[in-house]
């Protein structure tokens, strides 16, 4: 395992598929190392779709509409601020209920490209 560069794991939850579309793209730009990405529900999504006894709730939970994704990426420590720069562009201010959300976690053992065992 690779322990020497300091990487972290840039956690997104991502609103709408343009936007996905623009931080991909934004990540290539970069030349950030890459990203997967999954399908995902929220809360608010379950809640006032799938569940018709609350769809009265619906108005608490704004960007329930959007399909939402999981964007997760391991970085370089110094690659970090720039990531999460581009990600709140193309999403907007995280602070407002519903536009996703952003949080990084360390990384203490890595394999993968860029390592040698």
């Amino acid at each position: 395992m690779c322990t020497e560069q300091k990487r972290k794991l840039l956690i997104a939850m991502i609103k709408g598929h343009r936007r996905l579309e623009s931080v991909l793209e934004g990540f290539l730009e970069l030349g950030l190392p890459g990203a997967t990405v999954f399908d995902a529900k929220g809360m608010g999504q379950i809640v006032s779709l799938e569940l018709p006894i609350f769809s009265g709730f619906r108005s608490m939970f704004p960007g329930g509409g959007e399909e939402t994704y999981v964007l997760m990426s391991v970085l370089l420590k110094e690659q970090v601020d720039e990531a999460a720069s581009l990600v709140s562009e193309v999403c907007g201010d995280f602070g407002e209920k519903g536009t996703g959300i952003l949080f990084t976690l360390p990384v203490i053992d890595f394999m993968g490209p860029g390592t040698t065992q």
